[in-house]
């Protein structure tokens, strides 16, 4: 399952910042992140499902938003003419700023919504979908609530990363300024087997297919701009995020 880790802090230049590691099957491919959508134009940048054709992670500009999508557990009855593919989520919203409403006819959700005044996580678990304003502050978002300290990997990381130094805007080109902490407790986090529960980093072998973690994103979100670093992970058995990092 998908981890993001946010920061909101109202009146700061980049007052939304979130870093999130994508989890998926090793085999289902993907294109990096660009304007892969041609009715959306070319404000619209996302992380592109080939199977799909939606987004895991979506950026907009004019205005600037960002949001990123996160699957639940559970699995309510297919609907009438199938499911509608979470990947047209996190485009909606960074397109329209449109929150989902209604009874979804995706599986179930957790969707982070960002922009200039904030962020909104929402959720739909197959009977109620409810959408709430995060708080100032530092949170760990997974297929749980928010912050939600019975996920074994939020309860270990959330209290880490609220007492480390929060990214104050875009990751710099040759180095990794103000993300340093966080990256170092993602460096840290590595050093746990990637089936371990508390692992951020995961991979699983499940009915003979690898999940795992496929990519890393930087986001940082201002009233003007958005900026989305991005790390490709997916090594099948496994990933080395210290290599990664440290050849970035």
């Amino acid at each position: 399952m998908c981890t993001v880790v946010v920061s909101v802090e109202p009146g700061a230049e980049w007052p939304v910042v979130f870093l999130g590691l994508r989890d998926e099957s090793a085999d289902r491919p993907w294109d990096p992140p660009a304007a892969w959508w041609p009715e959306l134009g070319d404000r619209v940048e996302g992380l592109h499902d080939r199977e799909a054709g939606g987004a895991w992670l979506a950026t907009a500009t004019r205005p600037a938003r960002s949001a990123v999508v996160l699957n639940r557990r559970e699995q309510p009855p297919v609907p009438d003419g199938g499911w509608r593919t979470r990947g047209s989520l996190p485009l909606d919203a960074a397109a329209t700023g449109r929150l989902p409403s209604g009874r979804p006819l995706t599986r179930t959700f957790n969707l982070l919504s960002a922009d200039a005044t904030g962020a909104v996580h929402t959720s739909w678990d197959g009977e109620r979908l409810t959408s709430e304003a995060l708080a100032p502050g530092v949170h760990v978002l997974s297929h749980g609530a928010p912050d939600d300290l019975a996920v074994a990997r939020v309860a270990r990381w959330l209290p880490r990363f609220r007492a480390a130094e929060a990214p104050a805007g875009p990751l710099p080109e040759q180095h990794e300024g103000s993300w340093g902490p966080w990256l170092d407790l993602l460096r840290e986090s590595s050093d746990l087997s990637t089936s371990d529960d508390e692992a951020l980093v995961r991979a699983d072998l499940l009915d003979g297919t690898w999940f795992g973690s496929l990519s890393l994103s930087l986001v940082a979100l201002s009233a003007s701009a958005v900026e989305h670093a991005h790390l490709r992970l997916d090594t099948g058995a496994g990933v080395d995020l210290r290599g990664a990092l440290a050849t970035r």
